[in-house]
């Protein structure tokens, strides 16, 4: 791709930086316009978005096309993502959410681990091209299942009018924070520039500022904010957005560095790598599918979500012990242990903080936690990265260590990495024990949309781990 466009090497790290700010920026704005206009025309523009975004990245002749495309991808990816979840709380009771959020856990398990595997057997047999016009069919269907299928309240809000109701400062500042942060650790993970340089400095140290700006406002200042910070008002909430941020933080871990170590360690095709991470992704969906069973029939969240962050860190811990020469009898059993704990916590601390909120603040705590996920997620990669470049002394991960015959060094390093990864599990472990359990009625709460949408004066009963009922009024 940079060989065909001519690319230099900051105008190749864009191609995917770019992706990713888009991406993670653009998340609590989707959830707040489909609170205004409704959340089926908001997440058919997404998906358009995503598809136009697509086809301009796989027609680019030039990279400034390219980064637009990607720029317009990634919008329309972040929009999916979380419309994805909000929608599935809109038509399901909250038990049955269990089911339909584990089979998103799966799709996305399984996409993170193929996808790399196709995107390189495209551009050695067809062409690079062929990694964006994949998307066209798919995201085609999709746009007419949900145009045809997809039956929600849908209001008749005016652009102008529901414009006008935006968050716009909110939205400035939360964009603006975390493209500077992000790129900021992109810039000094990926060697553009060094960590001490002004440049990562200022956009790191800026970035934080921003953030925080965009807390105090939408606590003390914005009439409809992106984010009210009454979803983190409870000890279960903060628990739960804090168990999904270290589960994205140490997953994310899997899909990047196991691929890694099986080709520069053990020297494997990425063709076998890519089928090697099933012994990781098979089990994952199995629990991921039991999980949700479990919490639909029993209405418990909290015993899978235990059992699977115990799993998973025992699973991480294994990983420590895995060396530079091929043995499939650890790399399967590793990975299968890993995968049966990693599996439940994609729905279970998602379930938890939704038992704890009226349906009216479910989309922006969804928006918060899908935020808080993509940025722990861009924040492990490059602290992990870090690590390994850190025990190599400053080679680089891939083809460079391996001509130089340094899979032993290599695979010293990936244990110093995953000794951290473990400390990072366990820290989560020890995040769901502030998790409590909440019995709240089992019915479908479809929240009504629109800018003009007056919250009504139902009550709904909520009853806490102590047995102490109380009422939420929306």
């Amino acid at each position: 791709m940079a060989r065909h466009l001519n690319a230099s090497a900051a105008e190749y790290a864009w191609i995917g930086s770019c992706y990713t700010l888009a991406n993670t920026s653009s998340v609590a704005i989707w959830a707040k316009l489909s609170d205004i206009f409704g959340r089926k025309p908001i997440i058919m523009l997404s998906n358009g978005a995503f598809l136009a975004g697509s086809l301009i990245s796989g027609l680019a002749n030039s990279v400034p096309m390219l980064i637009g495309g990607r720029i317009v991808q990634g919008l329309g990816g972040g929009g999916c993502t979380v419309l994805v979840t909000i929608v599935i709380s809109d038509l399901f009771p909250l038990r049955d959410r269990a089911k339909y959020y584990g089979l998103t856990g799966i799709v996305y398990a399984i996409s993170s681990s193929l996808g790399p595997v196709l995107g390189g057997i495209f551009t050695q047999k067809l062409s690079w091209r062929w990694c964006f016009f994949i998307n066209l069919p798919f995201d085609g269907v999709s746009l007419i299942v949900l145009f045809l299928a997809l039956k929600i309240h849908n209001p008749r809000t005016t652009v102008a009018a529901g414009l006008s109701s935006l968050d716009w400062i909110g939205s400035f500042l939360i964009v603006g924070g975390t493209i500077c942060f992000l790129y900021g650790l992109e810039s000094g993970a990926g060697e553009r520039e060094a960590w001490s340089s002004v440049r990562v400095i200022c956009l790191l140290v800026f970035g934080v500022v921003i953030l925080l700006l965009f807390g105090l406002y939408e606590h003390s200042f914005a009439k409809n904010p992106l984010a009210p910070t009454r979803i983190f008002s409870r000890r279960t909430n903060i628990a739960s957005f804090a168990v999904l941020c270290f589960h994205g933080f140490v997953f994310i871990a899997y899909d990047y560095f196991l691929p890694l170590y099986f080709q520069v360690a053990l020297h494997f095709s990425p063709i076998i790598s890519g089928v090697s991470l099933f012994a990781l992704v098979l089990p994952l969906s199995v629990t991921t599918m039991s999980a949700g069973w479990f919490v639909r029939k029993t209405g418990d969240y909290l015993l899978p979500t235990w059992i699977g962050a115990v799993v998973m860190t025992i699973g991480t811990g294994l990983f420590i012990d895995l060396g530079a020469t091929t043995n499939w009898a650890k790399i399967i059993i590793f990975q299968i242990v890993t995968g049966l704990g990693a599996g439940p916590l994609f729905q279970g601390p998602m379930i938890a903080f939704q038992s704890h909120l009226p349906q009216r603040d479910i989309a922006a705590a969804s928006s918060a936690s899908m935020f808080l996920r993509n940025l722990s997620s861009s924040m492990s990669i490059v602290i992990g990265s870090v690590l390994l470049q850190k025990d190599l002394h400053g080679s680089q991960l891939t083809t460079e260590a391996e001509s130089r015959g340094s899979a032993t060094e290599y695979a010293s390093a990936m244990r110093i990495m995953w000794i951290f990864y473990t400390a990072m599990a366990g820290l989560m472990t020890f995040m769901t024990l502030f998790i409590e359990k909440m019995e709240k009625q089992d019915r479908s709460e479809t929240q009504s949309t629109g800018s003009d949408t007056v919250a009504p004066a139902e009550q709904h009963a909520f009853r806490d781990s102590t047995g102490h009922k109380f009422d939420v009024k929306l």
